[in-house]
């Protein structure tokens, strides 16, 4: 009998992660139609304070840690919807390799 309780809370918090899962993703998209993303880059970290440079308008920003995604590095590449931050691992690493590719360039 416990089993299946556990099962069942098991199943019910699955269920509860996709759904969350999809609106982000629903959330996300409409963002995305709006013009309602904001993309930011860590410059760098005072303390608990994370300075964020939009990549647009170079403004900067600074937000409480604890706002971001964990484990955030400076360099990172972050999205604002809604208050939310979320990182975009496919632009970071973008990002990344055109810098490292200009480097190259730079140095040879």
């Amino acid at each position: 009998m416990d089993i299946d309780l556990f099962q069942n809370i098991e199943n019910q918090l699955n269920k509860d992660k996709k759904l969350d899962e999809k609106s982000n993703s629903e959330e996300i998209e409409l963002a995305k139609k709006l013009g309602a993303i904001e993309e930011y880059s860590i410059d760098r970290f005072e303390g608990e304070i994370a300075v964020l440079e939009n990549r647009k308008t170079k403004e900067m920003k600074k937000v409480h840690t604890n706002q971001l995604p964990n484990n955030m590095k400076e360099g990172n590449i972050i999205e604002e919807i809604n208050g939310k931050y979320i990182y975009n691992e496919e632009k970071t690493q973008s990002e990344l390799s055109r810098i490292t590719e200009k480097n190259k360039k730079l140095w040879n």
